[in-house]
């Protein structure tokens, strides 16, 4: 191991050490060679491994922001500034689980000894509002609109926010929903601002401009505070729910993500139950709402929409890898070479998933549901929720409410993924390793899911917990 590395690994060590003894970590600035070398590393992965990584962004395109990112690396910088440079490069790839991550020392951090921003947020129309707050004592601040932190122009932190958010395609609500989720972190990672906060705020109900100092507040505690004085923001345990609305002639299906259990019943058995219980009650309209729904395992897409279709269907055309083990995986932890008994590979060079049971022509399960069906969506729909979204989109078995949602509307790069520690800085890349092609086509190039009923909460309806985009799906559902 080369001098300089060694001194730069000790100083991460003691990093570690001050985490310890519960003090914000100090990075060791690194020399351009080393950043340089750590940007070439992170290029070569995604360019290796990355099966989909000019689905959305032209290889010259790409190829010009990785060259400009280089010309930036011209002086000593710590790990943070050089994550700062490198996440708006990751993000034009336009992958929602392609990302760049923080070193270790600075996530255990986060989650222990430095002080965060003391708000939750929401981006509404490109302004940011407070929806809740995490101080001792209640200032009562949701409601107002955020216009300067520590000096700096709220237009100008979301601006870098938005352009450093992962997200697929073009949809217009995931790097909004992704900025509001994340808020805190971000302010920290991507643009240095720390406590104290000195904030400006703006009342929108009587223009009126209020200036506030705000001490960040550890992650622990945060957490007791929000227990108490929050407990609705709580997750559910169960990975979904449902319930019926005017004597059984509504039934609403919540699927809070594509994974875990309810009532200790394994979701896909959930399935079976519930469909048996809508038939039962003879519902006439199904709501199914999958808004905040990330995703989770492939196959529970394709189960949900097979009560939906009474005929056999295809739900994805093709599942492809640039290869079957990589020279990057020298810097990932327990990176696998993809089994070569579930590949093949084909005259374009490429490995073709043979094994997926999401492949080829699936069969519509019983109960079948022949009714009316809403789905309810948004920025927070993704992944295997879009691909559930698509397929439904694509056969014309619904109507969308709500807002446009968070995948591309003809599969994402997802499946097994790799996440990569750059050697100097310890900056994290995560590289997925599977394309995914969905069995649809005339979707919006480029874009997600479109509502035929496009709804937006206001912050007041956020606040008061009126959900608008289920009052309009609930109308729909009681139309004839």
């Amino acid at each position: 191991m080369p001098m300089h590395r060694f001194a730069v690994s000790l100083l991460l060590v003691a990093s570690f050490a001050a985490i310890a003894n519960g003090q914000t970590p100090t990075l060791p600035k690194m020399e351009p060679k080393l950043l340089r070398e750590d940007l070439q590393i992170a290029r070569m992965s995604l360019e290796e491994g990355h099966s989909g990584l000019y689905r959305y962004t032209p290889k010259p395109e790409l190829d010009r922001a990785f060259d400009s990112a280089a010309e930036k690396l011209d002086h000593p910088m710590n790990a943070l500034d050089f994550l700062r440079i490198l996440a708006p490069v990751v993000a034009e790839i336009k992958c929602g689980h392609t990302s760049v991550r923080p070193p270790i020392v600075i996530r255990d951090a986060l989650a222990q000894s430095i002080p965060l921003f003391p708000l939750n947020v929401v981006v509404l129309n490109d302004h940011v509002y407070v929806t809740r707050e995490y101080l001792p004592s209640e200032q009562h601040l949701p409601g107002l609109q955020i216009r300067r932190i520590n000096g700096i122009a709220i237009d100008s932190i979301l601006g870098t926010m938005l352009a450093d958010a992962p997200g697929d395609a073009d949809s217009r609500t995931v790097r909004p929903t992704r900025v509001s989720d994340a808020f805190a972190s971000m302010l920290y990672d991507l643009l240095g601002i720390e406590s104290p906060f000195q904030l400006e705020f703006k009342d929108p109900k009587t223009g009126k401009k209020i200036t506030l100092g705000l001490s960040g507040i550890r992650f622990p505690e945060l957490e007791k505070i929000a227990a108490t004085r929050y407990p609705q923001d709580k997750e559910p345990e169960d990975s979904a729910s449902l319930r019926f609305i005017d004597d059984g002639k509504i039934a609403v299906l919540t699927v809070h993500g594509f994974y875990g259990t309810v009532e200790k019943k394994e979701l896909s058995d959930y399935f079976d139950d519930a469909f048996r219980q809508i038939q039962q009650r003879n519902s006439g309209s199904l709501i199914i709402d999958v808004r905040n729904n990330g995703g989770g395992r492939d196959f529970l897409g394709k189960k949900l929409l097979s009560f939906l279709l009474d005929e056999p269907f295809y739900y994805y055309d093709d599942l492809i890898y640039n290869g079957r083990e990589f020279d990057f995986f020298r810097y990932a932890e327990d990176a696998k070479p993809i089994p070569a008994d579930t590949v093949e590979k084909r005259a374009d060079g490429k490995y073709h998933d043979i094994e997926h049971p999401n492949l080829g022509l699936q069969q519509p399960s019983q109960p079948h549901f022949s009714g009316k069906v809403i789905a309810l969506m948004n920025g927070g729909s993704d992944s295997t929720t879009c691909e559930f979204l698509s397929t439904l989109h694509y056969n014309k078995r619904a109507t969308f409410v709500g807002e446009e949602a968070g995948g591309g509307y003809y599969g994402n790069t997802s499946g097994p993924t790799v996440v990569a520690t750059l050697p100097n800085t310890k900056v994290r890349l995560v590289v997925p390793l599977r394309t995914y092609y969905l069995a649809v086509k005339d979707g919006i190039p480029d874009r997600s899911i479109l509502p035929d009923y496009e709804v937006k909460a206001s912050i007041g309806d956020i606040l008061s917990d009126n959900d608008v985009a289920m009052l309009r799906a609930l109308k729909l559902a009681k139309r004839n």
